[in-house]
């Protein structure tokens, strides 16, 4: 802010008052003014005041220069420091999985044999049972995967079923009067199989050909072993190696017999699973999520942020994050925010449950965005989900240049959820600062203001001592002062004036509300220390600052104003003319 008033030059004043004695005189006397009269006379006795006048109402919108595209702008009247911008795609997959197939191997059954051989009846019926483990092994399972609660095949492969006869006996007819099969409760079999029953298999009257045997053909979906933690099977080394026994019950019926002669006849049952493609597995699944660090970039800032004296206490400021979780399973996120202000870090916060803080959940939501706010104190955001960092100002306390973000999203749950094996899951996601510039009680900015003219009003006068003096009408909610170590005297180029002492008496008290002003006394005294110092200077270049502690928590806005007015210029002891 720069006052600028119009000023009736001070030769001009003097020669008036001087023109006025003069008219007034009767005295009828010759003299040379050059030599028998001294011609100094003071002007103003005690001191000599110039009335600068009053500045017009100045609001915040005229001191804070807000363009379009800065990262501070006034929303709805109130200043809010915003900066949003995407976060860097993340993608994430679980790697494909092959189970090779699978063969199970069960014991021949000896239906007829030599010591057994019947004497006079040509049949036989045989109750037999028989088992066997199955040996079902995947690997290269991807490290993320650290248990199958069940896993489904890309399409529905076979269980084949075979008995196979086998022997030199002599006969007319070999029927499987009744099989029953138990299967491991693991196996997902099609629905509508007939016979099927809680994966228990039971057939009749089945004839076994000669040469062919019996074959049957299951198709099965996939595989079921559980659905919470710790009902599935564990993947140890990227390997899943399953053993479980297959029951088999049958009654056979050989008619026919040749008696003449001992022979035996065997039936071998062979289970065979086939290849399978996995297309999704449900389990403890903990993908890893890499997103790379983000940098947010603080630029376009009026110069009452950037100052190094500038210190924000924003009574409650708000970063959010708005991400979709493209997986079935609550992402908890861990984050570090670090500051760099000139190339140095100003502060580092830390935000998630594994650094002491709230956890941060994003629910699953597919292509859908949630939002998550962090914030100092708690509130209630609508649509959002709101997660309290009571340190949050410290990332803004001293203004950075940037701020880098690294997120780090996990899955800490061993709660079961599905994953499409192979598919890319991208985790998206943007930020948005929102910092409302109401602020708390250890907030100070600093702004530079200026007076200056000085020398085409003085050029021809010497003093030693001066003051401006001014009453502060402020509806501002700040408590602004004038430190001396604040205040530069500068020449007409703008170069800082050495021998010059600066005094401040007075402060610009807050207005309580915003609304309605106070008014306050001011006074900058200025007086050399070293000869002609004062003849040098034309102006003084100054810093306004916030008086830490006597913020209102009332949110700044463009609508609220300060005014200067009386303001003078005052020369003490008045100032000697010389009218020669």
């Amino acid at each position: 802010m720069r006052i600028n008033v119009k000023r009736e030059s001070l030769i001009g004043a003097v020669l008036l008052l001087t023109s006025l004695g003069v008219t007034t005189s009767c005295i009828d006397n010759s003299y040379d003014l050059d030599k028998d009269i001294d011609m100094t006379i003071n002007v103003g006795g005690q001191y000599l005041a110039f009335p600068i006048g009053s500045t017009e109402k100045t609001t915040l919108d005229k001191i804070i220069e807000v363009k379009e595209g800065d990262d501070l702008q006034v929303i709805n009247g109130a200043y809010h420091l915003i900066r949003k911008d995407k976060i860097a795609e993340s993608t994430t997959k679980v790697g494909l999985a092959k189970m090779d197939p699978s063969i199970i191997a069960i014991p021949p059954i000896n239906v007829v044999n030599p010591l057994e051989f019947p004497a006079e009846i040509d049949y036989v019926t045989e109750n037999i049972e028989s088992a066997a483990n199955t040996q079902i092994e995947i690997r290269d399972i991807d490290q993320s995967i650290r248990e199958i609660g069940s896993l489904t095949a890309k399409q529905d492969v076979n269980l084949t079923i075979t008995f196979q006869p086998d022997g030199d006996l002599i006969y007319n007819t070999a029927t499987i009067q009744t099989l029953k099969i138990i299967f491991p409760k693991f196996l997902k079999f099609k629905e509508g199989i007939e016979g099927l029953k809680d994966n228990t298999l039971t057939i009749t009257n089945r004839p076994i050909h000669r040469t062919d045997g019996v074959r049957i053909q299951l198709p099965i979906t996939g595989f079921m072993f559980g659905t919470t933690p710790g009902q599935g099977e564990e993947i140890v080394n990227g390997t899943f190696s399953l053993k479980k026994e297959i029951k088999v019950e049958t009654v056979v019926d050989i008619k026919g017999i040749d008696l003449s002669r001992k022979a035996s006849l065997n039936i071998t049952p062979t289970i065979v699973l086939d290849a399978m493609d996995i297309n999704s597995i449900t389990g403890t699944i903990k993908p890893n999520i890499d997103v790379e660090s983000t940098d947010v970039k603080l630029s376009n800032l009026p110069d009452f942020l950037q100052d190094d004296e500038v210190t924000l206490d924003i009574t409650n400021p708000m970063i959010s994050f708005k991400a979709n979780n493209p997986l079935a399973a609550n992402i908890e996120l861990d984050g570090v925010m670090t500051g760099y202000k000139n190339g140095k870090i100003t502060k580092t916060v830390k935000i998630g449950s594994d650094n002491g803080g709230s956890a941060i959940i994003l629910k699953p939501s597919g292509m859908e965005q949630q939002t998550i706010s962090l914030t100092r104190k708690p509130v209630t955001i609508e649509g959002a989900t709101n997660v309290v960092v009571p340190n949050l100002n410290d990332i803004i306390e001293t203004i950075p240049d940037r701020i880098t973000v690294e997120l780090k999203p996990a899955i800490k749950t061993n709660n079961y959820f599905t994953v499409n094996l192979g598919q890319d899951y991208t985790f998206d996601s943007n930020y948005e600062i929102d910092i409302p510039l109401s602020f708390g009680s250890g907030m100070q900015i600093v702004y530079k203001d200026s007076v200056d003219g000085f020398r085409s009003d003085l050029e021809d006068i010497e003093f030693k001592k001066a003051s401006i003096e001014l009453t502060a009408d402020n509806a501002i909610p700040l408590k602004l002062e004038i430190k001396e170590s604040n205040i530069i005297p500068k020449d007409v180029n703008g170069k800082k004036v050495d021998g010059v002492k600066v005094t401040v008496t007075g402060i610009i008290n807050e207005s309580k509300d915003g609304v309605a002003p106070t008014t306050s006394k001011l006074a900058i005294a200025i007086e050399e220390t070293k000869d002609g110092a004062m003849n040098q200077m034309d102006g003084i270049v100054f810093k306004v600052t916030a008086v830490p502690g006597q913020a209102t928590n009332v949110q700044l806005r463009s609508d609220q104003w300060v005014q200067f007015k009386e303001i003078k210029l005052r020369v003490p002891n008045g100032i000697k003319v010389d009218l020669n």
